[in-house]
């Protein structure tokens, strides 16, 4: 893989080019599992309060820890804001959003299909700025020191599926 130095600018402008916002999915669609899975509906809820609404800083930080919760079209709904967030200075405050978006794209052996399953509505050029965002993460003292291992493990992953 070539590896190359991913400034947050340039960053940005991909992201926004390749990621475009898209209305949430109704709730029969957003999440991954169906019937009476406790942590989906609780993120149903609590996602409610943001349908056709600005999605901020408190509801990325509702969904961080439950994104194995989110079905393939909650992935590409939250997706553009979410990548957008982990790159502001809001997200470097917590930093937990950032690590979970990490550990979600380098699934450990058993939970790779499922994670096939919530990326298979995104497109080569989505993936491909997946990859670029964890090399920017990389590139970042703090990833780099925390978890450089986990990055590797995401890059590589991503790049099996492209």
């Amino acid at each position: 893989m070539l590896e190359m130095t991913i400034n947050t600018s340039a960053l940005l402008k991909e992201i926004e080019s390749v990621f475009p916002f898209v209305d949430m999915p109704d709730k029969n669609e957003l999440v991954f599992h169906k019937n009476d899975c406790f942590e989906c509906d609780g993120l149903l809820n609590d996602l409610d309060d943001y349908r056709n609404k600005e999605i901020t800083g408190e509801a990325i930080r509702l969904v961080h820890q439950e994104l194995s919760s989110l079905s393939a079209k909650g992935w590409r709904w939250i997706l553009p804001h979410y990548l957008r967030f982990c790159l502001t200075p809001e997200a470097e405050y917590n930093r937990m959003e950032t690590e979970f978006i990490i550990y979600s794209l380098r699934p450990s052996l058993e939970f790779q299909k499922d994670t096939l399953l919530r990326l298979s509505l995104l497109n080569k050029d989505q993936i491909n700025c997946l990859i670029h965002f964890l090399m920017w993460c990389e590139n970042q003292q703090h990833w780099k020191d925390y978890c450089l291992e986990d990055i590797s493990k995401a890059k590589n992953f991503l790049s099996s599926i492209k």
